[in-house]
């Protein structure tokens, strides 16, 4: 009897417990209730406050650009208008040309390099670790201009490499460097470490585990941060100002000057000519568009490989 007086005690115990919690919870559920209300309210307001200029940009944009954009803008190079031809302005297929020779040079370099210091960094909790990872930070913050000062100062002053394609795609790669990094770092920290833990039991090198088991499984991450790092990259204007010389022709050689949307923008933009000024808000639809496609297939592709997972 006594076994059983023991075993009924924590019981009941346990019982009246739960009701007075349950009856806690029904007295304070009309207040959480209410404030959970409240704060979907506000988070509504929040975002309409927010969406309303996005809204505005696209219609202007789109009201503005769609009467510039034809065969021509998109095949023809740039013409100056005349007194007699005030409406001659060409294409921007220089600075299209320009703009993807600039995204995949600085691709190229950016990309391989952010990924190995990425996986480093995640790896490795030493000081040097440390401090690359306080200096990725701080780039990923910085002005864009700085990158192009840089750029100039180290390649077309110091190596005297002239204004080139080569030198825009350098400033875009140190533009892009940290967000590839730390996006890296961030995707590879969230592998479980039981899949690190597994290879080594079946007696792999750590970086075999890197190559073969972590980067495969943080591949939706790090694809993830490429692409929003060449959507930023694509339509950085400050970066490319000084150093690609904004050539006229369709040139994409790494050394020889190019042009680039952004840049067409900013110029035209300056133009005495009506017509030049109204092709801006076609060359700036462009651009958002492109951004625009690359953002979002980097979140559709990572919403499926989750999907997949």
């Amino acid at each position: 009897m006594s076994d059983l007086t023991n075993l009924v005690g924590p019981l009941e115990v346990g019982h009246e417990m739960r009701g007075e919690i349950r009856r806690i919870a029904n007295n304070t559920r009309a207040r959480r209730q209410f404030i959970s209300r409240v704060m979907m309210v506000l988070s509504l307001v929040a975002l309409s406050v927010a969406a309303v200029p996005l809204v505005l940009l696209i219609i202007v944009l789109l009201r503005n650009g769609i009467p510039t954009l034809n065969a021509a803008f998109f095949t023809q190079l740039p013409q100056t208008p005349t007194l007699v031809t005030p409406n001659i302005v060409g294409g921007v297929s220089n600075a299209i040309v320009g703009s993807l020779a600039l995204n995949l040079y600085a691709s190229i370099l950016a990309i391989p390099l952010g990924i190995l210091v990425g996986v480093y960094l995640a790896e490795n909790e030493t000081k040097f670790a440390t401090s690359l990872r306080v200096v990725a930070q701080t780039m990923a913050g910085a002005p864009s201009i700085l990158m192009g000062l840089f750029a100039f100062s180290f390649l077309v002053h110091d190596l005297n490499l002239g204004f080139t394609a080569l030198a825009g795609s350098f400033a875009l790669a140190v533009l892009m460097l940290p967000v590839i990094v730390i996006s890296t770092e961030i995707a590879v920290r969230s592998v479980p470490h039981t899949l690190r833990e597994a290879g080594l039991a079946l007696g792999a090198k750590p970086h075999k585990i890197s190559l073969k088991v972590v980067l495969p499984s943080a591949l939706t991450g790090i694809v993830t941060g490429a692409i929003l790092a060449v959507s930023r990259a694509v339509g950085e204007t400050a970066p490319v100002l000084l150093v690609i010389g904004g050539g006229f022709l369709n040139e994409w050689r790494p050394l020889n000057p190019v042009s680039a949307l952004p840049l067409t923008i900013y110029e035209n933009a300056k133009s005495e000519w009506p017509a030049q000024r109204a092709q801006v808000w076609g060359v700036a639809l462009v651009l958002v568009a492109f951004v625009f496609v690359l953002s979002l297939s980097a979140r559709i592709w990572a919403s499926r490989k989750q999907q997949v997972k």
